[in-house]
């Protein structure tokens, strides 16, 4: 649903301050942002220039920017939260909804432990999220209008949201098949009328066309992220891109062990016997890092050391306890959708991340406050994944019987780009801290605010 003509300026400017209102909002809560241990990497690399594609190199670049303009980690802080609420505003409009229910969406962002309690921490996360909102809302725009301009600008925004997660291409692979079908004429229910007659006449041929522009378009969009992890900008030196994580392997390493009833760690981890209870208190889905520290957990300086070795055992496991790896996985997938008792995990605490010289954030009252917010209903549904989830569909499934049916449609599409990234993260995440699903939960959230119909709609519904 467009806006009328004379209107859509205005609506952009409102919306636009209604973003800044919420950035700021959430920003002066931890002034100048919590620092995780990702964080001060990305900041130290973007100050001397990267040196390894450790972590997405992406991220140093734009943070370099950042601090042109506000030093430290400031800057950066503001931008993530303000790609947030813009992309918020511009994929609640692709849908074709309203400024009140784009408004109520921003809200609930702003107050979902899930969402805001990844928010006060200067995350690639955040950032990841915000873009590839951005780049789905410009998807949607293209798939209607097909204007090629539009068309640059989301390739351009799918594959430098990609870039900011090596996992995050799996996000982008709806939006990158609809605008390969799009192009080619094939029919996708976000494509303008003149789509579908098309791939009437033509059929088949045009829908194989479709597929290997598809398969183009996404080797074209892994391929720059896998340059940008490769080599660095602007002198093109080859820095080494990541090829496992150590956190990651030792993780499903423990998992494995107390699946097994078998020690499978290297005894360089540890020292003194590895029994099957000293397991047991070691293995925490919710995150690896829960499992590193002073005996009896594992040294942590120790896993740097033997961070090659653990990973040759991990892929060794795998292949020989393939049901224990996969059990293992599906139980830190339940923790990180919020399906497990107890209280939700996710890192945002005044004394987690001190920071370094420079970098240090001051808890005021409102940070102590907010934070114990947030701790207060860790166990709560609306700090659950699956949970948003779940009123995300129920709006889907009432929308497409309303008088919503496009907006229901159109969130399709993001949706579908939500379950895919799950699914890409199923086997990479070393833990279920929520933030690595602020994505998906900004897609719930936005999905559940803009289809859901309102009373009058559902009840004229119910009596037709």
């Amino acid at each position: 649903m467009s806006l009328p003509p004379g209107r859509s300026t205005p609506t952009s400017l409102r919306l636009a301050a209604l973003a800044a209102l919420f950035t700021f909002s959430v920003c002066v809560i931890s002034w100048p942002g919590f620092m995780s241990f990702d964080s001060m990497y990305a900041l130290r690399q973007a100050r001397t220039g990267i040196e390894t594609g450790g972590y997405p190199p992406m991220v140093s670049y734009l943070w370099a920017l950042c601090e042109k303009v506000v030093p430290g980690q400031g800057g950066m802080f503001v931008l993530q939260n303000a790609l947030v609420f813009l992309g918020v505003a511009a994929l609640g409009r692709a849908l074709g909804a309203g400024e009140l229910r784009i408004f109520v969406a921003m809200l609930v962002i702003a107050l979902v432990p899930a969402t805001l309690g990844p928010m006060l921490v200067v995350w690639k996360d955040v950032v990841f999220g915000g873009l590839m909102a951005l780049a789905y809302a410009l998807t949607l725009r293209y798939l209607e209008g097909r204007r090629r301009a539009t068309l640059a600008a989301a390739v351009l925004l799918l594959a430098v949201a990609s870039s900011f997660r090596l996992n995050g291409v799996a996000a982008a692979v709806p939006a990158i098949a609809a605008i390969a079908w799009t192009i080619c004429g094939a029919f996708t229910p976000w494509s303008n009328p003149g789509a579908s007659r098309i791939a009437a006449q033509v059929g088949r041929q045009r829908l194989l066309a479709g597929a290997l522009l598809f398969v183009l378009l996404l080797g074209g969009i892994f391929g720059f992220v896998f340059l940008t992890a490769t080599w660095r900008l602007p002198d093109l030196k080859r820095i080494q891109m990541a090829t496992g994580n150590a956190g990651t392997q030792v993780h499903d390493l423990i998992g494995m062990s107390v699946c097994t009833g078998r020690n499978l760690l290297p005894p360089g981890l540890y020292s003194g016997e590895m029994t099957p209870e000293r397991l047991r208190e070691l293995y925490h889905p919710e995150h690896s890092q829960l499992s590193l520290g002073s005996p009896p957990l594992l040294e942590d300086s120790a896993l740097a050391a033997n961070a090659q070795l653990v990973e040759t055992l991990a892929a060794t496991a795998r292949v020989e306890h393939p049901s224990c790896y996969l059990r293992h996985r599906a139980r830190m997938f339940l923790y990180t959708m919020g399906a497990n008792a107890g209280s939700v995990f996710y890192l945002t605490q005044p004394d987690v991340f001190p920071g370094e010289a420079g970098t240090q954030m001051v808890p005021t009252t409102l940070t102590r406050r907010t934070v114990d917010y947030l701790l207060r209903y860790d166990s709560s549904w609306f700090a659950r994944s699956f949970c948003l989830a779940l009123l995300a569909v129920g709006a889907l499934a009432v929308g497409v019987r309303g008088d919503h049916r496009s907006r229901a449609w159109k969130a399709l599409l993001p949706m579908a780009g939500a379950c895919t990234y799950l699914i890409g993260s199923f086997f990479v995440l070393p833990g279920a801290d929520a933030r690595y699903n602020f994505w998906a939960n900004l897609v719930f959230i936005v999905t559940f605010c803009s289809v859901l119909p309102g009373i009058k709609a559902m009840t004229s519904s119910a009596r037709r």
